[in-house]
């Protein structure tokens, strides 16, 4: 069953402009999540933890259509500067880089990022890479913060 965002203004704007989320999108979206291979962004462990998919490494039409649902079922949110489309499903949200709407190639969506809305889960991925127990709650800390920063533009 499908969870409205945590942003009901969102939820409120999607089903204002006559498309709401469908039982049949979300379980397509939930199996092209399912079914591709997503990998801890490690370098961003110390600030944003994420995971990411590439297109090449899955079914290319899949891809496609999972970047048109973060488009047209997206929350615009900020993130500093910048203004992006969220889709949130079961806990997380996910999001796309690039410009879906390009008819050049070159800038067209290649990656897709989910992440926790309790970013706290990605404790033990940070564990993978060497963080200690002890570094663990400081590290927790700082990403509500930063991720706090982020949504506000500050």
């Amino acid at each position: 069953m499908w969870r409205p965002p945590l942003n009901p203004a969102g939820l409120a704007r999607r089903l204002a402009h006559g498309t709401p989320l469908t039982e049949h999108d979300l379980n397509f979206f939930r199996s092209f999540v399912e079914h591709y291979r997503w990998r801890f962004a490690k370098t961003y462990v110390q600030s944003y933890p994420h995971e990411y998919v590439l297109q090449r490494w899955g079914e290319a039409d899949a891809f496609s259509k999972a970047i048109q649902c973060i488009e047209q079922w997206g929350v615009v949110e900020s993130f500093w500067r910048a203004e992006r489309k969220y889709l949130y499903v079961d806990e997380r949200k996910y999001w796309h880089m690039g410009n879906a709407a390009s008819e050049n190639p070159e800038e067209r969506p290649t990656l897709t990022n989910r992440t926790w809305l309790d970013v706290s889960r990605y404790r033990e991925n940070a564990k993978t890479l060497g963080y200690d127990d002890a570094s663990l709650d400081p590290l927790a800390a700082r990403w509500v913060v930063l991720l706090e920063r982020a949504r506000q533009g500050a």
